[in-house]
């Protein structure tokens, strides 16, 4: 069903898609497709046969990828349109970073998290491209992918690995979670760049609420 689709034989790729769930009336992959049909053949739009996909396209390499659902998705016509492989464009504003198709199409938008670590990243000198992993008539998804990392981030991965363990930094009364230990990463970066700033270390005062007086009342 879905080859047939793609070569534009939508009539083949209904009857490949209704025998599907005459075998299983459950199966949710040939529900979808098949709304998808209905969209693309009531407005005759015509879908161009796929180039070979390369694969690495959606491995998520540690630190240098991540996969994210846009949110405020386009209309299910307008993301009918698009295939997993599919390059898009990162628009990134002041306050908000847009997703584009080819034609400068909206298709949404970066969710509010990832938003404000790419806005900073670019803002530091780093490059980024995406491409759709996953959509149907509903959503969409895309793998963003650092492509070039600015000197000035030495090491330090774009997307560091978050998860749900706590780590101490000082005492069992400072706890953060890893993603906000990443914000504390970029402000890091941000201070070395400043002049005379370079290899200064992280000192307890510089924790947001902690200085050394406070810790000495504590004790």
């Amino acid at each position: 069903g879905r080859a047939l689709m793609e070569l534009g034989r939508f009539d083949e790729a209904r009857e490949a898609y209704n025998h599907t769930l005459r075998v299983d009336p459950t199966n949710t992959i040939a529900q979808k497709n098949l709304q998808r049909l209905d969209k693309l053949m009531a407005e005759s739009i015509a879908v161009d046969t796929p180039t070979v996909l390369d694969p690495n396209l959606f491995i998520a390499e540690t630190g240098r990828a991540t996969t994210t659902t846009l949110v405020q998705p386009a209309t299910p016509e307008l993301l009918a349109k698009m295939h997993a492989g599919d390059p898009v464009n990162l628009e990134v504003q002041e306050n908000g970073v847009s997703v584009t198709g080819p034609a400068g199409e909206a298709l949404g938008r970066i969710e509010p998290k990832l938003r404000q670590r790419l806005i900073r990243l670019v803002g530091m000198g780093n490059q980024y491209a995406a491409h759709v992993t996953a959509v149907d008539g509903e959503s969409i998804k895309i793998i963003v992918r650092e492509t070039r990392r600015d000197p000035s981030m030495g090491n330090r991965p774009s997307f560091p690995a978050t998860g749900d363990t706590f780590r101490g930094y000082v005492r069992d009364s400072l706890l953060r979670y890893d993603e906000e230990e990443d914000d504390l990463d970029l402000d890091e970066v941000e201070r070395e760049r400043e002049p005379g700033a370079a290899g200064e270390d992280l000192l307890l005062s510089d924790l947001p609420g902690e200085s050394p007086e406070e810790d000495d009342e504590t004790s």
